[in-house]
């Protein structure tokens, strides 16, 4: 990520952008006041989102990695010219494939019914 896209991610996160192209600071109580009339643009934006990632049959999900394969990642990405995760796909399903090839293919476990377990 260059300066330039560095800045714009920040401006976008502390201000406002003006005719002229320069950037002004909201002041921090616009910020934390919410009219009650109207929804934030975030959950509309969260929205359109979600939406997009069903139809690309996709899903948000949390991990903690360590710091330094995080960089390697980043670092992955960026020679490449991939995003973060797209880099990160691959290698789950280059780990998936391996562990297919020594244990055989995942399935989706199917729910027994109860009379079953005994």
């Amino acid at each position: 990520m260059n300066s330039n896209e560095l800045d714009a991610l920040f401006t976008g996160l502390t201000g406002t952008a003006t005719k002229e192209g320069v950037t002004a600071s909201k002041p921090a109580t616009t910020a934390v006041i919410a009219s009650k009339d109207k929804k934030p643009a975030v959950g509309k934006e969260r929205t359109r989102q979600k939406r997009h990632e069903k139809e690309r049959q996709e899903e948000r999900f949390c991990t903690i990695v360590s710091s330094d394969v995080l960089k390697k990642i980043r670092t992955i990405a960026a020679r490449e010219g991939m995003q973060i995760k797209d880099v990160i796909e691959a290698a789950l399903v280059k780990a998936i494939g391996g562990y297919e090839q020594k244990h055989g293919v995942i399935e989706e476990d199917t729910k027994r019914k109860a009379i079953d377990l005994f």
